[in-house]
């Protein structure tokens, strides 16, 4: 499972105003669900990742835990047309059982672990 998100932030270990334990880079994301997140970026995207794109988080259940436990790693960069279609059927779906919630007086139910 993947979940699209659009970056807000880079956080690079290199960055003049990040101090970081480690080099990993991380990326805060506005979700299709309206959850803001930070993931791990993949570190074949490290350096093409940039503030505004759609991506795509890995959610998949990381093998290593007995728990199904999400990887949250962001694993492709979308563009172009694409990544607009991606962005707004999701935020479409989303808008829909927004509506729908509200009209029968509840909050939408959260569709992933996050």
């Amino acid at each position: 499972m993947y979940h699209p998100g659009r970056v807000i932030e880079v956080l690079k270990a290199g960055d003049k105003e990040v101090d970081s334990a480690d080099e990993s880079t991380q990326a805060t994301l506005d979700m299709w669900d309206e959850n803001i997140l930070t993931f791990t970026v993949s570190k074949k995207l490290e350096a093409k990742i940039k503030t505004g794109q759609i991506v795509l988080v890995d959610y998949r259940p990381d093998e290593k835990f007995k728990t199904p436990v999400p990887i949250h790693e962001i694993v492709k960069i979308i563009s172009g047309k694409k990544a607009l279609k991606v962005w707004n059927t999701y935020r479409d779906m989303f808008e829909r059982k927004k509506r729908k919630a509200e009209n029968i007086g509840q909050q939408p139910a959260q569709s992933y672990i996050g």
